[in-house]
């Protein structure tokens, strides 16, 4: 990792935190409160005891809160033997996209997508995957390219909780704003449960030079990153892998890896849409 002065730093934090304050404030607006109600005894289910998660976090609170299908009707929940294990987005009714890494080597009958639904493990329906195309680049060098498309064995009927996201054009560049990640949680060590309803946290966009400073050359031009550079305690803990990073509709990131658990210098990092927008064409024709 690159040696970085603390003035250096600071400076940079204040650049961001600049450009944060011009996002719309529908952004951030508060989820609304129809399926997305939460008394507090299901609030006590939500609770990934993030702390015993991540101990390195010390206490700090992950910026997530409950949200619903409502607001983000893209939203796939993958389903291997049963469990929920990734994340994915609708993109057309015959294809969904996720991170390469959740499907490498899986046979397209063992999946199961649930669609439409605020909660993972019940509601809207469950869709089979007729084929699995993994980016040929993926993982040379790692991580790099970090996607895949699944194709669905059936079209999907779109309504109010069962929608497309829209793709950036190719070559886009990703907004230095507040993108919104969305999620079921990462599975937490000690055996305890993820949240059963969606959760969605804001999170902001670190410029690329920056973020070369924590991964160096790991980083690639498909990539980007998410989250409080300095004080990290965002971010992925409270999405799946494969889901989507989103800004006005607008899909940009795929939730790929990170260093840790919303750490402080290691932010999460994003297979960069814009980027591999061609390769999406090609094998999807969205």
């Amino acid at each position: 990792m690159v040696a970085v002065t603390a003035g250096l730093l600071l400076l940079c934090l204040i650049g961001v935190a600049d450009l944060q304050e011009a996002v719309d404030a529908e952004c951030c607006a508060e989820a609304p409160a129809d399926d997305a109600q939460v008394t507090e005894d299901t609030q006590q289910e939500l609770d990934v005891e993030l702390e015993e998660a991540c101990p390195e976090l010390s206490g700090q609170i992950i910026g997530g809160r409950p949200t619903s299908i409502n607001r983000h009707p893209y939203q796939v929940s993958m389903v291997l033997n049963g469990n929920s294990f990734c994340g994915g987005f609708i993109i057309s009714p015959d294809y969904v996209l996720t991170a390469a890494h959740c499907v490498q080597n899986t046979s397209p009958r063992a999946i199961r997508l649930r669609v439409g639904s605020t909660r993972r493990d019940t509601g809207g329906r469950i869709v089979r995957v007729s084929n699995v195309t993994v980016h040929p680049q993926y993982g040379r060098p790692q991580f790099d390219n970090d996607i895949a498309a699944l194709r669905l064995a059936r079209p999907l009927n779109f309504n109010q909780n069962i929608q497309a996201i829209r793709l950036p054009r190719r070559g886009q560049g990703v907004p230095l704003v507040r993108l919104t990640v969305t999620g079921w949680g990462l599975t937490a060590v000690g055996g305890r449960r993820i949240p059963r309803i969606m959760m969605e946290a804001n999170v902001p966009v670190v410029p690329h030079w920056l973020c070369q400073l924590s991964y160096g050359e790991a980083l690639t031009n498909h990539m980007f990153c998410g989250g409080h550079f300095l004080i990290g305690g965002v971010s992925s803990c409270q999405g799946d892998s494969g889901g989507p990073a989103v800004f006005r509709n607008t899909a940009f990131g795929v939730v790929s890896f990170a260093r840790g658990c919303a750490l402080p210098l290691s932010p999460t990092v994003f297979t960069n849409i814009a980027s591999l927008r061609t390769w999406i064409t090609d094998n999807t024709g969205v």
